[in-house]
């Protein structure tokens, strides 16, 4: 198989966007609820009229967004700062999917948050590894020139740093710049298409139309191996059995894990599970005392 780049002939940006910000402290289900009814005048008719069954408001989830289930609806609602550019950008990109759930309706900005609808997927059955691979595999290739954000890693640092002793921030902005830097010169055997961004098995429902990809938010262009390594992390991890992993690759029809670049991806993610450990503890009033061992780490050269 031909390499091809990891990245598009379009230069890297220049700044480094956060489009999906960690919520602030306080933000939550209620806030959720109040930007759900202040997006209502804005929805169109077919979906407002829907509601006239049922429109009861019923909290199923809430860490980084919230989602609700109203009467028909699946909202889920980001948090304030989220760019409704790219929000849109990505239901545009996969528009008309048969491999993606995406929303009914265009995004709608409230003062307590973004807002965006889609129909509400009552399971059938439970998805396993083999169904992931399968759907992913169509995914991929019905949307290998899908119009999305370019793949940018590690876009929520700057912000889940913040507030931390300038010295200290620097170790994990300059492991970051490091990591950025090393993953424009990567080359990808799969080549270069839409990816989900964060696949797992909770990503993943099969109602009586087919299984299907949800929670599309880190949908972007990039390298297809990013969709694979998060399943040969989970294998090494001994989260899923060598035959559970096998059957997996065989559905999807490629195993990653003989792929140069399987190791920065490793280091990109375990970078990104560090600062986001850094939001969660402070955003719950939890200390930091095994940040300096994770400091030390990451003063070493990638």
């Amino acid at each position: 198989m031909t390499s091809m780049p990891v990245r598009s002939a379009d230069p890297a940006p220049a700044v480094i966007a956060e489009p999906l910000p960690l919520p602030a402290h306080g933000w939550g289900l209620a806030q959720a609820e109040a930007a759900w009814r202040a997006a209502l005048p804005s929805l169109p008719a077919d979906v407002l009229a829907a509601l006239a069954v049922d429109h009861d408001v019923v909290r199923v989830s809430a860490l980084t967004t919230v989602v609700l289930r109203v009467g028909p609806w699946a909202v889920k609602v980001y948090p304030p700062g989220t760019d409704l550019a790219h929000v849109a950008s990505v239901a545009a990109g996969l528009a008309g999917s048969a491999t993606a759930h995406l929303p009914v309706t265009d995004p709608v900005q409230t003062e307590h948050g973004v807002v965006t609808v889609s129909r509400w997927l009552t399971p059938t059955s439970a998805p396993g590894w083999a169904d992931v691979g399968r759907v992913l595999a169509r995914f991929h290739a019905e949307h290998a020139a899908a119009p999305l954000p370019v793949w940018q890693p590690l876009t929520r640092i700057a912000s889940q740093v913040s507030g931390l002793p300038d010295v200290d921030a620097a170790v994990l902005l300059g492991a970051r710049d490091r990591l950025v830097a090393a993953a424009a010169e990567t080359w990808s055997e799969l080549g270069w298409g839409a990816v989900h961004g964060d696949v797992s098995l909770e990503n993943a429902m099969a109602d009586e139309s087919g299984a299907r990809l949800i929670d599309l938010d880190w949908s972007v262009t990039g390298p297809r191996e990013l969709d694979l390594a998060p399943v040969a992390r989970r294998f090494r991890a001994g989260e899923i059995d060598r035959s559970t992993y096998a059957d997996f690759c065989r559905a999807y029809g490629h195993d990653v894990s003989g792929w140069a670049g399987l190791e920065l991806l490793d280091r990109i993610a375990e970078l990104g599970g560090v600062a986001f450990r850094i939001w969660d503890c402070r955003h719950h009033g939890r200390d930091l005392d095994w940040l300096p061992a994770a400091l030390d780490r990451w003063r070493r050269p990638v």
